[in-house]
């Protein structure tokens, strides 16, 4: 859930009351770091790469409070800026110009989100098929727009057999499924998709989002990794999977944006699981942040090797003015 951590007192002390057994050389605190630490620490990394729903602002338009001058400060500092985000479901014009609302200059190719690098994967591999889609409007838009052929939405309500059987049977050539965050998910979608997919072996499987849950409105809510999932077990196939927590997801950023050195970047994000275990399998450094879906609780809960990040701190805002 989202989370306002206590300002008073830092992630360390919060984890603490939790009697979580610390390890200082574990996560380091960015409150708790010596003036050289800090230093050392903002002379590790060339590049940032940041999660933007409950790192920046969260779901539902909210700014985080500092996020802006956190930014606007390491841009200042030379750092490079590149939005990686699991959220296809805004318009790309409308996710810039909220960038602009708050105050922070963003160019198109600087967020990456799945339905960008699906686009862009499809067109590397000179893609040229009927595509069905279990995902927002937003993200079939940019598919149709980049000249892919999208199968028009399954309509149709079931209540018999020969509507299932109408909704779920297709003759569609259909060459690619893919699924990222759909709200509109029905049963007898993921049936056709699992036809698409157990009657074409050369029809690719690709995911987008693959969270188990997502935050929202202070609430989670199933994300599409559970549905990723029922495919995959279905259809016996492993999906080529191109958001967080893919690691496929890797090697576009890497190519995109020209980065040589994964240990010179910096991964700023608010989940363990979507955001820290990613990172740490791309060999990025890792900063936690406290003001989206993880709680101290969770830290607790979940540290492991794998999930543990870097650094913590409460939020992006901790980051402006860091070296003054």
């Amino acid at each position: 859930m989202e989370h306002q951590v206590n300002s008073e007192k830092s992630c360390s002390e919060l984890i603490a009351e939790l009697d979580y057994p610390q390890n200082p050389n574990v996560i380091k605190y960015l409150n708790e770091l010596t003036l050289k630490e800090k230093q050392d620490f903002f002379d590790s990394f060339d590049v940032v790469l940041c999660d933007c729903d409950g790192v920046i602002w969260h779901a539902l338009q909210e700014l985080l409070p500092g996020s802006t001058e956190a930014i606007n400060y390491l841009k200042r500092q030379g750092k490079k800026v590149i939005y990686v985000t699991n959220n296809s479901i805004l318009p790309i014009q409308m996710q810039l110009k909220k960038f602009e609302n708050f105050g922070i200059e963003v160019k198109q190719h600087e967020i990456v989100h799945p339905a960008q690098t699906i686009c862009d994967h499809l067109k590397s591999i000179q893609f040229d098929g009927l595509i069905f889609c279990l995902t927002s409007d937003a993200f079939k838009s940019l598919l149709r727009e980049a000249g892919f052929n999208v199968v028009e939405d399954v309509l149709g309500y079931v209540e018999t057999l020969e509507d299932l059987r109408a909704v779920t049977n297709s003759d569609d050539p259909v060459k690619a499924v893919i699924i990222d965050v759909d709200f509109n998910l029905t049963a007898s979608k993921l049936m056709r998709a699992h036809g698409h997919l157990k009657s074409n072996p050369e029809c690719l499987f690709i995911g987008g989002a693959a969270d188990t849950l997502i935050t929202f409105g202070g609430k989670d809510v199933i994300g599409p990794g559970p549905y990723i999932s029922v495919l995959e077990n279905t259809t016996q196939r492993k999906a080529l999977i191109l958001g967080k927590p893919g690691v496929a997801l890797r090697d576009f950023i890497m190519e995109q944006h020209q980065i040589k050195n994964a240990r010179r970047c910096l991964f700023i994000g608010d989940s363990i699981v979507t955001d820290v275990r990613f990172a740490k399998m791309c060999g990025f450094q890792t900063l936690l942040v406290l003001t989206g879906t993880t709680t101290p609780e969770d830290v607790k809960a979940k540290l492991t090797v794998t999930d543990t990040p870097d650094y913590a701190t409460e939020g992006l805002a901790d980051l402006n003015g860091f070296l003054s």
